[in-house]
């Protein structure tokens, strides 16, 4: 009987606290700092030029390897980055691109949630990752 009585009174007292969860999408979620979305491209603010040079480091590091990147020589001799893919379907939002980028070119964005009829829509290219600056760090959930 006791134990009855302890629920009935734990079951009582949640009736007055606040719910732990967010009626989802009329309520927004605050994203906690930290957290890990989309990865992006950064863009060199005084030139608005991308910051990568198609390294590679970040595809070595990959452990899904869903990064491709595409380097071409232009007329001075020196690689340029031409492409740089991402497949979304295969990453696991790890982060390690981010850490390993020895030009901080890659970060990542509050952007988490991804739902899309067609898995070709996952593979990502260079100017799509650009875009991806418009989510900034808490304004995904108002657009």
């Amino acid at each position: 009987m006791r134990p009855v009585i302890r629920d009935f009174f734990s079951g009582f007292g949640n009736l007055f606290r606040k719910p732990r969860t967010v009626v989802y999408p009329k309520e927004k979620i605050i994203i906690p700092e930290g957290s890990r979305g989309i990865p992006r491209l950064k863009l060199d603010l005084d030139s608005l030029e991308i910051i990568c040079n198609g390294c590679g480091d970040c595809r070595k590091v990959c452990p899904e390897n869903c990064i491709e990147i595409i380097k071409t020589v232009d007329e001075n001799g020196i690689e340029v980055l031409d492409e740089f893919y991402l497949d979304l379907s295969r990453c696991s939002f790890c982060g390690n691109c981010v850490e390993f980028c020895n030009l901080d070119a890659i970060e990542m964005t509050y952007r988490h949630q991804l739902a899309e009829p067609d898995k070709n829509s996952f593979r990502l290219e260079k100017l799509e990752l650009i875009k991806q600056s418009d989510y900034s760090l808490r304004d995904f959930w108002t657009k």
